[in-house]
């Protein structure tokens, strides 16, 4: 066994700085290299332990020279014996952990990512404990981190998840030397002997073979735990959430949650589209974007911290491609309104769906695109699958070029971008000056606005709660009265108001959260004679039968609603 460099050539190790330096700052690290037969040297991998066999093995496999190696590292798990590594053919420097450039990788809950590193010198072999949480026990004893200790023949060293016995056949004996700087414990905390990670990771066993008895969630109020937080960019957050015990998650691609929130003192409700795909039911993913002002998506990602608790209800909107009868799809979205679209594009891509679809994405500069890289991957991985993204800013003096479309969506980049426009439903999200812009173009192109899908990420897309309060209206004629059932308030209205701008401006309460018709959040019960905005009126058979979206109907007599 030889070690030789990135490029396989026979060298020797690096002084120490140099060994560090290049193992945190990702440059080559020395490569061990087995002799195979007849002489010759086959890599076997960046790592010395990738497969899991002891020297007896490697005997019947016919390389006895690993058994005649008097000085090794046994490793052993469970107190089983996994294997043994030879002293001689490792550098000055051997690193463990679960790093892919460690030269010992092994995998435990609680081991780090670069967890303890052996040092030999002067034909003395010493240890040295990096990770800073848990550390490293030399005979029982906790070391201190990043101070070198002598190991002796014999010495064993506990790691998260493993134990390391240490040969030392032909080290000098050290009579009399002392460990220093290690702690004497009380108790070994049980990391040292957990092998599996802890109840609430997705990896259990149990989420794969006893999947019918895990809970399912599609509906309600419940409590969820922050497991992850992803920078998505500079004002973007994805949370990500599992249920306070395993927990599946069932609901359609593209709807959204609402956050049950209490910011000093207050109670508040704010609807999030749900960014995760149906397709992977363990975790559920909201991604947050910074508003500037907005009290709540600045308080989500300056105090939502890993660990967290957060309260949801939902699911809910109709805005989903999972009913769309449409072989051909056009996602068009901008800023935050891109999260239903992920949603959507990861369950098609996921389910393998017959789908043909187009996403164009419009955001301010290259350090503003969301999933981006995922984006990116789609496109290059599914070919029925196509991406494009547009930046409407330049801003000079950026460090990263671009080379792709700029400017705002026109009449002809979606031409030549979607020639076959006609053929697809569409589904857009974003700001709404941005939606409004999208549906004039497409009017403009005699696109069928029946086969348009929407949904706005104004400033009105908030829940129902909080408190209200009363604001006047100017009324024309002519006028009707609105009696609220369940509020037991009647009230003046023309034919102008909706139903939620009336009951809003009278403190009356009503769930709402999308505005425009495509949640359903607001839909209630009515009997009289009303109208809804013609963008919305889709569906006769629901008003002929008493229901109505408060969001976008206006009354055309008096009225009794359901509120």
């Amino acid at each position: 066994m030889t070690i030789r460099d990135g490029d396989g050539n026979v060298g020797s190790d690096p002084p120490e700085p140099a060994f560090w330096g290049q193992l945190f700052a990702g440059l080559p690290a020395p490569v061990v290299v087995a002799d195979g037969p007849a002489g010759s040297s086959t890599p076997q991998s960046e790592t010395l332990i990738r497969r899991r066999n002891t020297w007896i093995d490697r005997l019947f496999a016919g390389e006895e020279s690993y058994a005649n190696s008097p000085d090794k590292i046994i490793i052993l798990q469970n107190g089983v014996e996994i294997e043994d590594v030879p002293i001689d053919p490792l550098g000055s420097w051997t690193v463990v952990g679960r790093h892919p450039r460690a030269h010992i990788q092994l995998e435990a809950y609680k081991l780090g990512l670069f967890h303890a590193a052996f040092h030999k010198k002067d034909d003395r072999f010493y240890l040295r404990a990096i990770d800073l949480e848990c550390g490293a026990l030399l005979d029982r004893k906790k070391i201190k981190a990043g101070v070198p200790v002598p190991l002796r023949d014999g010495s064993l060293v506990d790691i998260p998840g493993y134990q390391l016995r240490i040969r030392l056949a032909n080290s000098p004996a050290a009579a009399g030397e002392e460990i220093v700087e290690a702690e004497e414990l009380a108790e070994i905390p049980s990391y040292f002997y957990v092998l599996s990670p802890p109840p609430s990771s997705p990896g259990l066993t149990n989420r794969i073979e006893d999947r019918a008895a895990i809970a399912l969630w599609s509906g309600g109020v419940t409590s969820l735990k922050v497991v992850d937080i992803i920078e998505e960019t500079a004002d973007a957050k994805t949370f990500r959430l599992v249920g306070e015990k395993p927990l599946l998650f069932s609901y359609r691609p593209g709807q959204f949650v609402t956050l049950l929130l209490t910011i000093d003192g207050e109670y508040i409700e704010r609807s999030y589209s749900i960014s995760s795909s149906p397709s992977r039911p363990h975790v559920l993913e909201l991604t947050v974007k910074r508003v500037p002002g907005g009290r709540v998506s600045n308080w989500l990602c300056d105090h939502v911290m890993l660990g967290g608790r957060l309260t949801i209800k939902g699911p809910a909107g109709k805005f989903s491609c999972f009913d769309c009868p449409a072989s051909k799809m056009l996602f068009i979205g901008a800023g935050s309104g891109i999260t239903p679209m992920m949603s959507m594009s990861r369950w098609i891509v996921d389910t393998t769906a017959d789908l043909d679809v187009k996403f164009l994405a419009s955001f301010k500069s290259p350090a503003d695109i969301i999933f981006r890289k995922e984006l990116e991957l789609i496109s290059a991985r599914h070919a029925c699958f196509r991406v494009a993204v547009t930046l409407t800013s330049a801003r000079p003096g950026r460090t990263e070029s671009w080379t792709g479309l700029t400017g705002r969506f026109d009449k002809s980049m979606i031409h030549a971008l979607v020639p076959d426009l006609d053929q697809r439903h569409v589904f857009l999200c974003g700001p709404e000056p941005f939606a409004a812009e999208v549906r004039r173009i497409l009017q403009e192109l005699g696109f069928d606005q029946a086969k348009l899908h929407s949904e706005s990420f104004g400033s009105g897309r908030v829940a129902g709660g909080g408190t209200r309060v009363p604001k006047p209206l100017a009324l024309s004629e002519p006028r009707h009265r609105v009696h609220f059932i369940k509020s037991d308030r009647t009230v003046e209205t023309d034919e102008t108001v909706t139903l939620l701008e009336l009951a809003e401006a009278h403190g009356i309460e009503m769930d709402y959260a999308c505005r425009t018709g495509s949640c359903a959040e607001c839909e209630v019960s009515f009997t009289g004679a009303l109208s809804e905005k013609p963008e919305f009126e889709k569906d006769r058979r629901r008003k002929e039968n008493g229901i109505a979206f408060a969001c976008c109907s206006v009354a055309l007599s008096d009225l009794e609603v359901e509120a």
